[in-house]
């Protein structure tokens, strides 16, 4: 019997090496999305850590500003009011200063850090990545020359606050002239003057950064993008191209099924399994059910079986194992003709569906020489009744049942009056067409489950189950010796025959077969000693040493 491998028949890769393959690209891929994403989120940190910086810086440089005007008025009007105010618009630039010290050092104390550019008014979410810039990007030229402009700016800023020191001194003493005014205001001016170009230089170097960051950003996206899109195209291409080699390869694979398939010697059909439409049978299969490949879709499987529930027996075969071999099934045609037929079937994918292929060979010929060789070697080929084998089987099967019910069982032992006579006056053929007649007349007499054979010869036996008082099974015996009197027409001649009936019953005349069988070929050997064409009743076994006699 035939069998397919579904992967053979596609022409697929194995779908383990399918389904790794896939999880390496999308691995590739998500990789690849995660990576820019990364890059995006890092790059906007950055910018935002130099938008920070920016703000940082126009927060000092009002601060500065701020810090001057107010020491400028405390200088001229003595007020205490403008000292304070100078003193809280220089905590923003001390703050800072503070951070830029502690950041140089070896060693840095990030909490001092961060406490620094909290009071020089940095927002919370910015100061981590601003130390970050200043501590592993300074080496940037452009980021180290923002931070030698601010030490610059902060050198001024120590000259602001000595002076502030020396105006306070001056002050509080009352010793602060007309003269001294001049000269202090006269020096704030010109530190506010040293400081303006820094500030301008240091928003200058800072955007020229951002700009620079946003622009190589740009470019290393640009860049990403463009390696992720062709990446796409490639694999893109690549997964198109390999689909449409195993659209080919399905395509070559099922035209080759079919040329197979075609020319088997056993008929063949496909069957879809979502709903069990035929999709395809060869040449034998079309003879076999007597169908066109025109009437493919309009047919239903289960018409083509003569028990419907095989269908459903099959089906079920089918999805739990996957495959049948060698099932013998009772089919027929689309004229209705039965066959038996030796059945393989197993799930395939075919035109991309689930299906199911079936090979079968048709076995009406074996079928029917075995069910003949069965026959014969039961049945006495003369009269067509069971044989010695059979009726010692089904005597077998009766007693043993009769053991279980506690029932009775009764053998009639028949055999004819001078049969020997027939053979002598008319020839064998005519003895031959006798006996037939006699194994119609007996086979008549009973009743349907009691059980007629021929022992050989002209040796009958009838096996009554469940049988009734030993009366009525005599008066069964005495039917069959009135309907064995009339006479036989043999051809040209005519013949009278009688016979002899010994009746044994279980338990009483044996337990076994054997016992029984003797019990009544000897109440047989009895009939025949009170005169023949009569019926002896065995009440035991009268010797243990009978034996069967054929005639």
């Amino acid at each position: 019997m035939m069998f397919f491998s579904p992967t053979k028949l596609r022409g697929d890769a194995p779908a383990e090496g399918k389904r790794r393959r896939l999880i390496v690209i999308v691995w590739i891929f998500a990789t690849m999305v995660i990576g820019l994403f990364l890059f995006a989120a890092i790059s906007i940190a950055l910018l935002s850590s130099v938008r920070a910086y920016v703000e940082a810086e126009g927060l000092w440089s009002k601060g500065q500003k701020d810090a001057i005007y107010a020491l400028s008025r405390y200088c001229l009007y003595a007020d205490e009011a403008d000292y304070t105010a100078y003193l809280t618009a220089l905590m923003v630039n001390q703050g800072d200063r503070t951070t830029r010290l502690e950041l140089e050092k070896p060693a840095p104390n990030l909490d001092v850090a961060y406490a620094g550019f909290l009071q020089g008014r940095v927002h919370p979410d910015d100061i981590h990545g601003m130390i970050f810039i200043f501590q592993y990007l300074r080496k940037i030229p452009e980021i180290s020359r923002a931070i030698e402009i601010w030490t610059e700016a902060d050198g001024h800023l120590e000259e602001m606050i000595q002076v502030g020191l020396q105006i306070r001194q001056m002050t509080v003493a009352h010793s602060l002239s007309q003269v001294d005014q001049d000269i202090f205001l006269l020096k704030l001016h010109d530190i506010n003057k040293q400081l303006t170009p820094l500030e301008d230089d240091f928003s200058y170097t800072l955007g020229y950064i951002a700009r620079k960051s946003t622009n190589l950003i740009l470019i290393v996206m640009a860049a990403v993008v463009a390696v992720f899109l062709s990446s796409a195209y490639v694999f893109s291409r690549r997964l198109v191209i390999q689909s449409e080699a195993t659209q080919e390869a399905l395509h070559q694979g099922e035209t080759q099924l079919k040329s197979i398939l075609q020319f088997a010697p056993l008929p063949i059909i496909i069957v879809r399994s979502s709903d069990e439409a035929v999709v395809y049978a060869n040449e034998h299969g079309l003879k076999q059910f007597k169908i066109h490949d025109t009437d493919l879709q309009t047919l239903d499987p289960r018409d083509f079986y003569v028990v419907g529930t095989d269908r459903d027996l099959l089906i079920s075969a089918l999805k739990s194992t996957g495959a049948v071999n060698n099932l013998e099934l009772h089919l027929q045609d689309a004229d209705g003709q039965p066959f038996w037929a030796q059945y393989s079937s197993q799930r395939i994918s075919y035109l991309g569906e689930e299906c199911v292929i079936s090979a079968l060979i048709n076995i009406d010929e074996r079928k029917r020489v075995h069910d003949e060789l069965h026959h014969r070697a039961f049945h006495d080929e003369l009269t067509g009744l069971p044989n010695r084998a059979m009726f010692m089987d089904a005597l077998r099967q009766a007693l043993s049942r009769a053991e279980r019910k506690k029932s009775a069982v009764s053998v009639l032992f028949i055999d004819l009056d001078h049969f020997k006579a027939v053979n002598d006056n008319f020839g064998h053929d005519m003895g031959d067409l006798l006996l037939q007649q006699v194994a119609a007349r007996i086979q008549a007499c009973v009743r349907e489950g009691d059980v007629v054979g021929r022992l050989g010869g002209d040796e009958f036996v009838v096996l009554i189950e469940d049988t009734l008082p030993s009366e009525d099974v005599r008066r069964i015996a005495e039917k069959i010796l009135t309907a064995l009197r009339p006479v036989y027409v043999l051809g040209r001649h005519t013949a009278n025959v009688t016979s002899s009936i010994g009746i044994s019953t279980h338990p009483q005349d044996g337990a076994d077969l054997n016992s029984l069988l003797s019990a009544a070929d000897h109440a047989m050997y009895q009939a025949k000693t009170d005169g023949r064409d009569n019926v002896h009743i065995s009440a035991s076994i009268a010797s243990t040493n009978s034996h069967w006699r054929s005639t």
